[in-house]
């Protein structure tokens, strides 16, 4: 009897235990502004039991006694309320400092931004839309201390230039990897201008819509990018997109844009005295033609003066050309968007186009993006994701730059002041032409395009398809142990098309080249996760997986030159054509873990290691050091949870790391262990005829470089947010760079790759933030970043050598270089000094002109010293923001003004055309400036230090009281500005940013496209 009655007993305490012990709570979550909020997280303190506030800010959650409530949510204060016994609790939520900040990591890994041991910098996206670049990355400009951007003169859709924290390699790319929803993305710039001229063919991160943009992650340190191995030396942004939310119905969103850019003209040449020599105006038509090019005439009287054309005109100021050739650009981007989702399954679709016509006349640019989100529970483990997008490109006629032939910005922008541009159209149904079809010369250089020939005759255009996407799905084996499988490709066809029009004065018979490129990354990941809190005083993390990725890149073109039936531009109509084909795949194979440790959730210390197997350094018979190990370490503690600080401080942390990694460049390159064949298409006497297709020596030896950085740096937050700081403190080592060294022609080849080069930066980033004013309807924020890199180029080519040097590019002038110097900072602007004497004075000959002194190094094309200084200033519905980005420190070698000098354009040369210079008489003054502007590089060299006011915006949100009037959800309007001004420079003439490619040689100039200020007027309706 007592043991039924003691199991009975039993029994009915199992029953009445849940009813005693738990109780429900419900209630609605607002924020301080009375609205209420959406997805807040209600936690159950101690426990893993949680919930999420509804579409009406509603929660309903079941608790046990005695327990303790958890609010949280972005942006907003924890709190913190003890239940008791009360079955209801409404909260309001107030903006202010979040401790419990989370922020995207590497493999797309959302962690505490506490518990971090190294510097990870988000980036808001607001703004990016609004005030629209046409490559996306260009906005970060200004925004992140330590991120130098650099856009390029290229026109609408050119390529962009991104380094963090220096540059790490000699040879390789020192642009970061782009990752987006977890996949890497291919940054290809696919053309660039040089020495002898060329065209920016655009790059990989520009296809991206910045309104699809959710939010950006930049790891800027080894530690923070290593378990991307290979590819971490860099840095890597991440860019995580837009996906769908919990609503009711289908969310509808609208925006239109309309963008203005206008020429931000720069160039300040004399304008008195016009086209001629020797101080004459021309006298004939075949003296105006051979002298078209130069203003070295008779001082401008307004005189009937003959011109290359056999008219005559009146010898005057002409005007602003620059502002006739050039019109007003015009770009306007319509988006759609529809999203919609439940507690089960989420979906966002975009869809967005951008056309685009350029200031460079009959340029432009045209762009389609759809991209697809989508996101589910299937059952209480699995999750799915999947991403995609689809880009469609196609650029007309992108700019030709540098040297002059094809070049209308040469022309354009350098015309004696007695010509107008407008007189060089010639034919008004062929611009730029004779009667006859063919070029209309103005001058007797052939190599001097006609603007109009070259704007509007000239093709040079290009499409390009591409599909980036993800599958993901994560099984949750535990409530602490989840596995997830992802698959990742990014994939496009490239076609462009490259036209010199029969009739050209430097080609008469014109030429023609047709591509097309097809390049594929698949990325095939694993990833097994541990997450524990094992007791309040100690957490553990701990992931393994492994990586597959596989590249190919396949390239097939024509080319033809010497039309046969005149202006019939078809491969098919040339005299002599040929074909190439270029082929390279490789495979990267990677095993990684990393482990994280936190003690009485104050002390956090991390490690990772990851092992990649290159296809690339395996040789035929598998020998080979073909793998690579990279590894890192950190430390960060949080003083604030340890030890009792001024209540003023929010939030202190200081934090240390080491980590090794490695950059993309050579290692990664095929076939370049051993010597490759090729055919020749034609043979010898009906037999097939093969070569050597190797440029360098081949070295079996080959691995891959190293980059060992220190990282150290503090965070702090004070009263309640409203000022933090951030600062960092790196020390970079590059050894093993692979470079190729050059050796003797006899041996058949121009170099050998070799592992030798060793590079260091070192450098400090600090971030401001703070908000002086915050009321009701008021607010007023205010951010400062600051970053300052110092590098070295510590070895070249052989240990025990000094000062050696490996030059990297060469101006048209032919009298500077970029040079890599041991010794001395990156990129190198070098050329000719003045000859001085003892006391300083510049050295002339017996006939008065200037001497050349030696080959001098001036300084690094790289602005050592970047900042930014934004503020927004926020009243109830309207905000106002700006954003002022400064460079200093950097070095440009501007060949636009050196041939200023040569032509007699640049006002420096109006000294002495009436009294002569020392011995030479005022008739052969352009003696004098000639000589300097063919061998003189130092007059040439600027400080490419600036300051811009980089973007302005203001904005307007209807209020909530006239929405609910309306059939729509909201309403925003904004008015945004970019590159509104440069507020100080000191290069003459020019815009500092003019350089015309992304490569690691950087600091030279020459007849790019202007810059440009650009106005956008945008329309978001939401339904």
């Amino acid at each position: 009897m007592s043991k039924k009655l003691l199991t009975t007993l039993c029994f009915l305490a199992m029953l009445a235990f849940p009813l005693v012990a738990q109780q429900t709570v419900s209630g609605t979550i607002t924020g301080d502004d009375g609205e209420t909020l959406i997805g807040v997280n209600i936690l159950e303190k101690g426990t893993s039991n949680g919930v999420l506030s509804d579409l009406d800010g509603n929660y309903s959650i079941k608790v046990a006694d005695g327990a303790t409530l958890v609010f949280s949510y972005t942006g907003f204060e924890t709190q913190e309320v003890e239940v008791g016994n009360q079955t209801a609790i409404d909260i309001t939520l107030s903006a202010g400092v979040n401790l419990d900040e989370v922020v995207v990591t590497a493999l797309g890994i959302k962690k505490e931004k506490k518990a971090l041991t190294y510097s990870v910098s988000e980036v808001s996206p607001d703004g990016f839309a609004e005030a629209r670049e046409t490559n996306v990355v260009n906005s970060l400009a200004g925004k992140v201390a330590g991120v130098n951007v650099a856009s390029t003169a290229t026109g609408a859709g050119g390529s962009s230039r991104v380094l963090i924290r220096g540059n790490n390699s000699l040879s390789g790319s020192n642009q970061p990897l782009y990752v987006i929803d977890g996949v890497p993305i291919d940054n290809t710039n696919l053309g660039s201008a040089g020495m002898w001229g060329g065209a920016d063919g655009g790059d990989g991160i520009s296809s991206i819509n910045p309104e699809d943009i959710e939010s950006i992650s930049v790891l800027k340190g080894a530690s923070a990018a290593a378990l991307y191995g290979y590819r971490s030396a860099n840095g890597v942004i991440l860019i995580t997109t837009k996906s769908g939310a919990a609503r009711k119905g289908i969310g509808v969103e609208f925006n239109t844009q309309v963008r203005t850019e206008t020429l931000n003209n720069t160039y300040d040449f004399q304008r008195e005295y016009g086209h001629g020599r020797d101080g004459l105006k021309p006298s004939t038509e075949a003296e105006a033609l051979a002298n078209g090019l130069y203003a070295w005439g008779a001082p401008l009287d307004g005189s009937s003066v003959i011109q290359f054309d056999g008219v005559s005109r009146p010898y005057s100021d002409a005007g602003d050309n620059a502002s006739r050739f050039y019109r007003t650009g015009l770009s306007y981007i319509n988006t759609l968007t529809l999203s919609g989702g439940n507690d089960r399954a989420n979906f966002r679709f975009s869809a967005s186009n951008l056309d685009n016509e350029d200031i460079m006349p009959n340029s432009g640019l045209t762009r389609r993006n759809f991209t697809l989100n989508t996101n589910a529970k299937l059952g209480e483990r699995f999750t799915t994701s999947i991403m995609a997008m689809y880009v469609n490109e196609k650029a007309h006629n992108r700019p030709r730059l540098s040297d002059s032939p094809g070049n209308a910005n040469y022309t354009a922008l350098s015309l004696p002041a007695s010509i107008n541009v407008e007189d060089l159209k010639g034919d008004a149904d062929k611009l730029g032409a004779n009667a006859d079809g063919t070029e209309f010369q103005f001058n007797d250089n052939v190599f001097v395009t006609n603007p109009y020939w070259a704007a509007y005759q000239f093709e040079n255009d290009s499409r390009k398809d591409r599909l980036m996407g993800k599958a993901q799905i994560q099984y949750d084996i535990t409530e602490d142990l989840f596995a997830r499988g992802r698959i990742g490709l990014d994939r496009f066809t490239y076609r462009a098309r490259n036209l010199t029009p029969f009739g050209t004065a430097y080609s008469p018979n014109g030429q023609i080249s047709e591509t097309t490129r097809e390049v594929q990354e698949l990325n095939t990941e694993i990833l097994l996760g541990y997450n524990k809190d094992i007791s309040d005083n100690l957490s553990l993390t701990i992931m393994a997986g492994g990586n597959q990725q596989r590249n190919f890149d396949e390239t097939l073109g024509g080319s033809g030159s010497n039309f046969n039936v005149p202006f019939l531009h078809s491969i098919n109509n040339t005299a002599n054509r040929s074909v190439t084909f270029g082929f390279g795949e490789y495979q990267v194979n990677s095993l990684y873990g990393s482990a994280e440790v936190g003690l009485m959730r104050a002390i956090y210390l991390s490690g990772t290691y990851r092992n990649d197997w290159f296809s690339t350094l395996t040789a035929p018979d598998g020998s080979g050091e073909n793998n690579q190990g990279y590894y890192s370490a950190g430390v960060g503690v949080v003083l604030s949870d340890l030890m009792a600080l001024p209540r003023a401080i929010d939030f202190a942390k200081i934090r240390a790391s080491y980590a090794t990694g490695s950059g993309p460049g050579v290692a990664a390159q095929p076939y370049q262990l051993a010597l490759t064949y090729g055919i020749f298409g034609q043979g010898h006497l009906g037999n097939p005829l093969g070569y050597i297709t190797n440029g360098s020596i081949p070295n079996a030896a080959l691995v891959p470089l190293v980059t060992k950085e220190m990282e150290i740096g503090f965070d702090l937050r004070m009263f309640t947010g409203r000022l933090t700081a951030d600062f960092t403190y790196y020390d970079r080592a590059t050894e093993d760079d692979i470079i190729s060294a050059a050796v003797s022609a006899t041996s058949g080849f121009t170099s050998k790759i070799v592992n030798i080069g060793s590079m260091s930066n070192k450098g400090v980033e600090l971030l401001l933030t703070g908000t002086p004013v915050k009321n009701e309807n008021f607010s007023w924020d205010i951010n400062f970043n600051f970053a300052h890199n110092e590098n070295l180029v510590e070895r070249l080519l052989t240990p025990e050598g000094d000062e050696e040097t490996l030059r990297a590019d060469e101006s048209r002038t032919r009298n500077a270089y970029i040079e890599h110097v041991e010794g001395l900072p990156y990129s190198q602007v070098a050329g000719f000094a003045y000859q001085r004497d003892e006391a300083g004075n510049i050295v002339v000959n017996a006939d008065g002109l200037p001497q050349q002194g030696e080959f001098t190094y001036f300084g690094t094309g790289v602005a050592p010293t970047t900042m930014g200084i934004g503020s927004a200033f926020n009243y109830k519905n309207f905000s106002l923001s700006f954003l002022i980005d400064m460079r200093m420190g950097g070095k440009i070698y501007s060949a636009t003004n050196a041939f200023a000098y040569t032509r007699g354009l640049h006002k420096n040369t109006l000294e002495g055309r009436e009294t002569g210079i020392g011995p030479i008489e005022a008739a052969n003054v352009e003696d004098y400036y000639g000589r300097i502007g063919g061998s003189i590089t130092e007059q040439f060299i600027y400080d490419s230090d600036f300051a811009k006011l980089r973007q302005v915006v203001l904005s307007y949100n209807l209020p909530r009281s006239v929405i609910q009037k309306l059939p729509v959800s909201g309403v925003s309007l904004s008015v945004a500005a970019r590159n509104l001004a440069i507020l100080w420079k000191k290069a003459e003439n020019i815009d500092p940013e003019s350089t015309y490619n992304v490569s690691n040689a950087q600091g030279l100039e020459m007849f790019g496209v202007p810059s440009t200020r650009t106005v956008q007027f945008n329309l978001g309706v939401k339904f």
